[in-house]
Formats: structure tokens, sequence, C-alpha cells
């Protein structure tokens, strides 16, 4: 190849290099004193929703309250179950809409997404 080859071809784009930046980074830094009952709190609160301190805290400035513990195991597992069953009632549409009798079929479905529906669901609503 000549120099007049290479010069012919449109230099290449170039792509930027990682994940794009943040739209809100947390550029600042605060140091916060708490009494030891309000870091047991602090901490307590971290342990049970799986969320940082500084989460915990950018939040309650924000206005809202972190109450939610992270899933359990067997709620992971009962929200598999329920993506599932989704899946299959959409199936039963498609069926229904081509003219087959589905009926029982998405009665016993969602049978069983009522159950476990309630079984996720706090009692105390």
């Amino acid at each position: 190849m000549t120099d007049s080859d290479s010069s012919a071809e449109p230099p290449k784009k170039r792509r930027a290099p990682g994940r794009p930046k943040a739209l809100f980074t947390h550029d600042a830094t605060l140091q916060l004193r708490l009494n030891q009952l309000q870091l047991m709190r602090l901490d307590e609160q971290s342990q049970v929703t799986g969320y940082s301190r500084s989460a915990i805290i950018r939040a309650a400035l924000d206005g809202v309250r972190v109450l939610h513990a992270q899933p359990t195991v067997e709620q992971r597992e009962q929200y598999r179950q329920l993506v599932k069953l989704a899946t299959n009632l959409n199936q039963l549409v498609v069926l229904a809409h081509v003219g087959q009798d589905v009926q029982a079929q998405a009665r016993a479905t969602l049978n069983q997404v009522q159950q476990l529906l309630s079984s996720l669901l706090p009692h105390d609503r």
C-alpha cells in the first residue's frame, strides 16, 4: 500500500471506553456524627434492607422511607414461578385467539397465580 491509498480511507470513529457517565454523581462527602443508638438503627436498617448506609441516608433525604427488605430466596423462587405462570397465561391467550378452548387451563393457572400472590403479599393490608 502507498501513502495515497491509506489517505483515501476515512478515519475510523473511535469508541469511547467504558460505560457512559452517570447523570448524577455522588461527588460530595459528608462527615456525619451519630450517637450509638442512631448508628445501631442505621446499621440495622442497612442489614435488613441490604442497602448501604449512604443509600439509606440519601433515600431519607429524598423523602423515601426504606422499609422493605430484599426478597428472600423463597420469595425469589415465588417470583420466578409467577413469571412462568404469566408466560403460560400469555400462551393460553394466544391459543384462545386462534379459537381453542383454554378456559379450564386459564382458570387453573389464574388460581395458581392468586395463591402465589397471597403468599407474597403482606397479610396486614
